[in-house]
């Protein structure tokens, strides 16, 4: 009976050790980034990594050069739209991290008939339906929200035209970014990533002044041996 309730015990510890807060296993890049959320929860940390990073991520998909955030957000609103996103062609590995740890927070998601979305019941919801700063996505999206209504086909067309606000607004960009990215990500692996380690685009080149290009080397005439 002993050894039984010992190997129980030591089950339980492995177990235990193995399966440890994903989020304290997390690079935490953007932690002096500003909160954009206006509340506090226990996970604001990883929440906020969170958006940062999905917003990254979708700068280095559809703007790499130039890192123009409302094309960004634009590009993958109507790309989620017309249904040619795909998450794996998006997503970094930094970002699937992240989703692993979010996985772990339970009642942050609903599973509604195979689809993994945002519980409307969480206090994340709420939270962003509350500071929402623009006035007519605001009282739209609380309508849908008390009528049950909330859901991807619905809220996406008032969004597609809405980038500029979305970049702005961090109870916006928090909602595409948990409903639209990381709910389909939870169940993806590393192996599923098409580039799960973006490298930088090299910075455009400075347009030239009066004819003078900053980036260029001068070209040096070297006189000719008499």
């Amino acid at each position: 009976m002993k050894k039984t309730t010992f190997n129980l015990l030591a089950l339980l510890i492995i177990v235990t050790f193995s399966s440890c807060d994903n989020s304290k296993k997390i690079d935490y890049k953007y932690a002096e980034n500003p909160n954009p959320l206006a509340c506090d929860f226990s996970s604001g940390d990883l929440y906020k990594e969170a958006v940062f990073a999905f917003e990254n991520d979708i700068i280095n998909t559809y703007d790499p050069k130039f890192k123009n955030v409302s094309k960004a957000y634009s590009s993958f609103i109507n790309f989620r739209l017309r249904g040619s996103m795909k998450v794996k062609d998006v997503a970094s590995e930094h970002s699937l991290k992240i989703a692993k740890a979010l996985k772990e927070e339970t009642s942050l998601w609903t599973n509604d008939n195979g689809l993994m979305l945002i519980n409307k019941a969480h206090p994340l919801v709420d939270c962003i339906a509350n500071n929402i700063k623009d006035k007519d996505i605001k009282t739209t999206y609380n309508a849908l929200l008390a009528t049950n209504s909330l859901n991807p086909k619905l809220i996406l067309p008032l969004l597609s035209n809405s980038a500029r606000y979305i970049q702005a607004d961090g109870s916006l960009k928090s909602y595409v970014a948990f409903e639209f990215f990381y709910s389909q990500l939870l169940d993806l692996e590393l192996k599923d990533l098409k580039n799960p380690n973006p490298k930088p685009e090299p910075e455009p080149a400075k347009p030239s002044v009066n004819g003078f290009n900053p980036n260029s080397t001068p070209k040096v005439e070297v006189p000719a041996k008499s």
